[in-house]
């Protein structure tokens, strides 16, 4: 298990979060989560074509781990962790893949982020409905 920044309850609570594919040029489209209110929360930014990707994915490739067992995705300048426990999905990003320190935090309802990825799969994996 790796530091937390803060106490779990005082992660802000996003409950109108997205999941959005954002234009990036000759990269194709990169993978973030959104916010109506907050915008851009957190998001993918080493992830090129996350559109092609997305054609092959279903319900058990969506980033989730458990607290003792984070997901956790990184390159030389960026890195994500990603967690449910108790109900709620954790997101912590940072900017120093080496440290534990995390600029942006936030937790979602665990049900709005499955319904929230469970709809841009189906956007782009038109095979079988999540």
């Amino acid at each position: 298990m790796f530091p937390l920044p803060v106490d779990l309850h005082r992660f802000p609570l996003i409950d109108d979060f997205a999941v959005a594919l954002t234009d990036a040029g000759e990269e194709g489209k990169h993978l973030e989560f959104t916010s109506e209110r907050g915008g851009r929360l957190a998001g993918f930014p080493a992830w090129e074509h996350a559109e092609r990707d997305l054609r092959h994915f279903d319900a058990t490739d969506v980033p989730i781990g458990s607290i003792e067992d984070p997901f956790e995705d990184a390159d030389n300048v960026w890195r994500i962790v990603i967690f449910e426990h108790r109900g709620h999905v954790y997101v912590l990003e940072g900017d120093l893949p080496a440290q534990d320190r995390f600029g942006v935090y936030f937790r979602v309802p665990r049900d709005r982020y499955l319904q929230a990825w469970a709809a841009v799969i189906d956007a782009y994996n038109l095979i079988e409905p999540v």
